[in-house]
């Protein structure tokens, strides 16, 4: 494959070959963040997402080349068969992308010790430390004389070991090999105790929870030890009050290019009615605001995976939609709280149905079997409240990943839905209907019994085997 040189790039200084290397993923996960936050990415969605494609492609599954065709289909959305010498789309956009690297390594990221370039001839990455400037040269003791030689050594008598005495001799030569072998035995004697406190607090600790029992280690293991932190992604209360101020359900477009902040109801106001429901809308997304059911997902989330890498936690207003192709996610809440669940909506089995002030009314089955039915109310005919929580396990967008969803028609239920996923037996209970020795992708419809808004227990009403 010819590629076309990049006139208008100049790489920036790197060390020699030899000290080329491959970044650990929590490594590059930093790194990669601080780059496409940066000044000469922070307008181009296309190059942040060809950089991440590109990049991951050597850190995370340690490719060693990377057709120009397969950037295409992956990364500009061409078609498995478009012709790369008539459509250079890759071509052209490698080119800008090699000049943005090094605009940043050269200012905001002048500091990096670890960077990277893309070759010309190449679209994968290379990293290497920072070549460091030459140091000052070190102080070296002048050379005596022969002159100062001499009179040295009319000063100092000349000592050999034949004029010590013999009993002296005799402890020079035991003394080398006695002391070695107790700095041995000390420094064997020191790792031994590290290495034993270490493993006594980890048990104490309890670090990596999601590993002490089989079912949790079969589920929890396709998001935790993978050396990368998922992403938890909170819920954003606001815009469900929004939601309800307005009487209607705002979009993800919405939410990301923030017109939901000026969004107006469908009703007919009166201009000081209006104006108040502006206001009122200014006053709800001047703060942040989380359930804190959703946070106690999360906590327990967390909790199972204590060590190294842990998980990173994340507001759905200040998430970068990006991540979710590449990463393990896990979105706490359903479309109306959380937005970003919009973009799995057409892949899940089940959904909140909407009443007409937009808060869900009833969840739906898409083609129900057996004795499911196909909409389960969220009020019996006398009133009395149900809750439900969807649960969705799926690949991410890349199948490079994996994406979990616990979307509750209140936050009492994703809790419930939460509290369902940390459960060795619960999980057991999901292996044995699967029918699976280990987890398959699957979606669950739970019902959730509560008292006075507190969940008490949580059934399986209906489950999809599969990612759909």
């Amino acid at each position: 494959m010819l590629l076309l040189p990049d006139p208008f790039m100049e790489s920036p200084v790197f060390n020699a070959p030899e000290t080329t290397l491959l970044p650990s993923r929590a490594e590059w996960d930093r790194l990669l963040q601080r780059v496409i936050d940066s000044q000469p990415f922070r307008r181009s969605t296309r190059l942040r997402e060809f950089l991440v494609y590109v990049g991951n492609q050597v850190v995370l599954h340690g490719a060693k080349e990377l057709p120009e065709q397969q950037i295409g289909v992956a990364v500009f959305e061409r078609s498995p068969s478009y012709d790369t010498s008539q459509d250079n789309i890759v071509r052209v956009n490698a080119m800008e992308l090699r000049k943005r690297i090094g605009v940043y390594f050269e200012t905001e990221g002048q500091n990096e010790p670890l960077i990277f370039e893309i070759p010309r001839g190449s679209y994968l990455p290379v990293f290497r430390l920072r070549a460091v400037p030459p140091a000052e040269p070190a102080f070296q003791e002048p050379v005596p004389t022969v002159e100062e030689e001499r009179t040295i050594e009319a000063l100092v008598p000349e000592l050999s070991l034949d004029k010590v005495p013999a009993e002296a001799a005799w402890h020079e030569a035991f003394r080398t090999p006695v002391v070695l072998a107790l700095l041995v035995l000390i420094l064997g004697l020191t790792v031994w105790v590290i290495v034993a406190s270490r493993q006594l607090h980890q048990e104490e600790s309890g670090i990596h929870k999601w590993q002490s029992q089989p079912a949790m280690r079969d589920f929890w293991g396709n998001f935790f030890g993978k050396k990368l932190a998922p992403d938890i992604v909170i819920a954003d209360s606001s815009f469900v009050l929004a939601q309800s101020i307005l009487h209607r359900k705002l979009s993800l477009a919405e939410y990301l290019n923030f017109s939901y902040r000026t969004a107006q109801s469908p009703e007919a106001l009166s201009s000081d009615a209006r104006q108040q429901q502006m206001k009122d809308l200014a006053a709800i997304f001047d703060h942040s605001s989380g359930s804190l059911a959703d946070f106690r997902v999360a906590r327990r989330i967390t909790e199972l995976e204590t060590g190294d890498f842990g998980t990173r936690l994340v507001f759905a207003r200040e998430y970068a939609g990006h991540r979710l192709r590449w990463n393990n996610t896990i979105f706490v809440g359903s479309s109306r709280s959380n937005p970003w669940v919009e973009l799995y909506e057409d892949r899940m089995a089940y959904h909140f149905k909407e009443s007409t002030d937009s808060s869900p009314s009833a969840v739906t089955i898409d083609k129900p079997v057996g004795n499911e039915r196909a909409e389960y109310p969220l009020y019996s005919s006398k009133g009395t409240p149900a809750a439900y929580c969807i649960i969705v396990f799926v690949p991410n967008p890349t199948k490079t990943g994996n994406t979990l969803i616990i979307a509750g028609s209140d936050s009492q239920a994703t809790e419930a839905g939460g509290d369902f996923l940390t459960s060795e037996e619960n999980l057991q209970k999901i292996k044995t209907l699967l029918n699976q020795k280990s987890f398959p992708y699957f979606q669950l419809l739970l019902r959730v019994s509560s008292v006075n808004g507190t969940a008490l227990s949580s059934e399986i009403v209906s489950y999809r085997a599969g990612s759909l």
